[in-house]
């Protein structure tokens, strides 16, 4: 399955060029008061990618009502352009776009989880020289060690998420295996700007064949991904798409050499069911040589670079979200046009530790994604600070050490149930209204999907944390109804269901709106860079939900539990214009009824 409809069409725009070995203009859609609804745009990287103008990705909750969801698209003017159904989301186009406008409406609707914008995202090289040198990246590695034991396998195949590739080059014309155009939505996956084809030589070009040079994993098949328009920028939902595509045909292991995609939801989403069906995606770092704060993802390995002598490359970007490093510095590659040269970039690290884990699946295709990461880890070369760090993640991969741990290595066997608990709504709940349903599962071979049943029937199934549910009261029978869930990991070992009960017009509908009172600061604050704000939030019933709005714009949300809850928000007001500034938070509870409170600061 993929993304429905040609989704990077509407990507291009009039007046935008972009640097493929760059950053593009960024074109904004946020207000002239430069207030946003998107809370990525809170990561300055982020806030200035390009993104395409006509178009939003929402994720909703699994249960939701279709016909209730296309009310609420339409009345935000949104026109669905595509569906991720293994993601609960949909891709809205629209017409005469006012996304800030569009999203904060959407954003109120409780069947809905969450809304971006659909981002544009360069591929991460960096300028290339034509020095035909040998390749010591895989030396460095310990990659001949590594094929005294294994080569790879025609088992495991590496989708390589790009520019496409060049089907006609002598080093990878006999490994590629069929692919998909998400741009075109056709099976041409030509290279049509030339990074894809240099990414796929990194990883599995044909070896040993007296040509040209040697990928990491000899044996790999390369299924080609072609996600980029023909400037060689891709969007969030091309990626995702293209993901989901490559699991759903046979990839184990799948590359994105495009950034910055660590703090992208949809991508990052879309890397967890990739991780649920048993594969691992690997996400180039990134080239600004600066440091992310974004966190890191257990969903997606991210990898940055290091050049000949086990240094950080100086553009390789740092941060809590790095897991591990590899050669990134004139990586001897194959080109488009039956060529061959150096390049650098985390957009050639990501494809070598790509390749490793093929090697170590090669060694062990019954592993799990989690054991196969495992092995990566604990046996990459700790460089830097010791232990895992924000420069090198857990160090430098070692192919050798990683091949020969997966022979000492069986397959992980679990007969551990998970454990699951349902957080929201509490038990005996009056309920009226969409009810939000919020289950916390957990186990240590990963849970495969979280199943909602009403009244014993099978309701639902979400596959992707947090794990939440959408259901309609108002088409209950008045009286008690019981909701219970069980959790299913990896290896199909079934929790105890989890069971609540909830009471649907047992004393009518909940009238009573919740109460929230601003604790800190006082109004009259004097905001210089930025300011923590904090509230506390009580209902009769439950909570549901708290939003925080900057004058008037939606800036962060969020879902909330139980009776009473302390909730913080830190507004960044470095591009604020001068003046007074209006903060209010806005608190749902689960009868749907609203409840602000607001603040005034003053920015200096």
């Amino acid at each position: 399955m993929g993304f429905v409809g040609a989704c990077g069409g509407p990507a291009s725009r009039a007046g935008q060029t972009a640097d493929p070995g760059g950053d593009a203009d960024a074109v904004s859609a946020e207000p002239a008061d430069g207030q946003s609804p998107f809370v990525e745009d809170s990561d300055p990287a982020v806030a200035a990618l390009p993104f395409v103008e006509s178009e939003l990705i929402v994720k909703y909750l699994p249960g939701a009502d279709v016909q209730a969801l296309a009310d609420a698209y339409a009345q935000a003017g949104g026109v669905v352009a595509g569906e991720f159904p293994e993601l609960q989301t949909s891709v809205l186009s629209f017409t005469t776009p006012d996304l800030v406008n569009a999203a904060s409406a959407l954003a109120l609707d409780p069947l809905i989880e969450g809304i971006q914008k659909n981002y544009l995202f360069s591929p991460e090289r960096v300028p290339n020289d034509r020095d035909y040198a040998s390749q010591t990246h895989l030396p460095a590695i310990g990659a001949p060690a590594a094929w005294d034991t294994t080569t790879g396998s025609n088992g495991i195949v590496i989708a390589i998420l790009d520019t496409g590739v060049d089907p006609s080059h002598p080093d990878l014309t006999a490994k590629l295996v069929a692919g998909w155009n998400v741009v075109d939505n056709n099976g041409n996956t030509a290279d049509v700007q030339g990074h894809g084809t240099s990414v796929a030589g990194a990883a599995a070009a044909a070896s040993n064949n007296a040509t040209g040079v040697a990928g990491v994993s000899w044996q790999s098949p390369i299924m080609p991904l072609r996600v980029s328009l023909a400037n060689g920028q891709a969007t969030t939902s091309a990626v995702a798409s293209a993901m989901l595509w490559a699991i759903n045909h046979g990839a184990r292991v799948i590359n994105c050499s495009f950034a910055p995609l660590q703090a992208d939801r949809t991508v990052l989403t879309a890397a967890q069911f990739v991780r649920n069906s048993g594969g691992l995606v690997f996400i180039s770092a990134g080239n600004d040589g600066r440091t992310s704060t974004a966190t890191d993802n257990a969903n997606a390995l991210f990898i940055g670079a290091v050049d000949a002598s086990d240094r950080r490359a100086s553009f390789s970007t740092t941060g809590p979200f790095v897991d591990l490093s590899a050669p990134g510095t004139g990586i001897h590659t194959t080109l488009r046009g039956n060529a061959y040269g150096r390049v650098s970039g985390t957009s050639f690290s990501s494809p070598i530790a790509a390749g490793v884990a093929a090697l170590v699946w090669a060694v062990r295709p019954p592993f799990r994604p989690v054991t196969v990461e495992q092995i990566l880890f604990q046996t990459a070369r700790d460089l830097g600070a010791r232990g895992r760090d924000s420069e090198y993640g857990a160090g430098r991969v070692d192919a050798a050490a990683a091949v020969v741990a997966a022979t000492q290595t069986n397959p992980a066997s679990d007969t551990t149930r998970p454990t699951v608990a349902i957080t929201s709504p509490s038990d005996n709940s009056a309920a009226s209204g969409v009810v939000r349903v919020a289950v916390s599962a957990t186990d240590a071979s990963g849970i495969a999907d979280v199943v909602l049943s009403l009244d014993g029937q099978p309701f639902a199934t979400d596959t992707l944390s947090p794990y939440m549910f959408a259901v309609e009261t108002r088409s209950l029978v008045r009286g008690t109804h019981t909701l219970s869930c069980v959790a299913t990991d990896a290896f199909g070992n079934a929790s105890t269901p989890a069971t609540v009960r909830i009471n649907v017009g047992a004393s009518g509908p909940d009238t009573v709106p919740p109460q929230v009172v601003i604790n800190f600061p006082v109004t009259g604050t004097t905001a210089v860079n930025t300011i923590a704000i904090q509230a506390t939030a009580t209902d009769n019933d439950r909570l549901s939900r708290v939003e925080w709005l900057v004058d008037g714009a939606v800036r962060a949300m969020g879902n909330l539990s139980g009776t009473n809850q302390v909730v913080n928000y830190t507004w960044d007001a470095r591009s604020a214009a001068r003046g007074s500034h209006t903060i209010t938070v806005r608190i749902t509870d689960g009868g749907g009824n609203r409840t602000n409170a607001s603040i005034s600061v003053v920015k200096s």
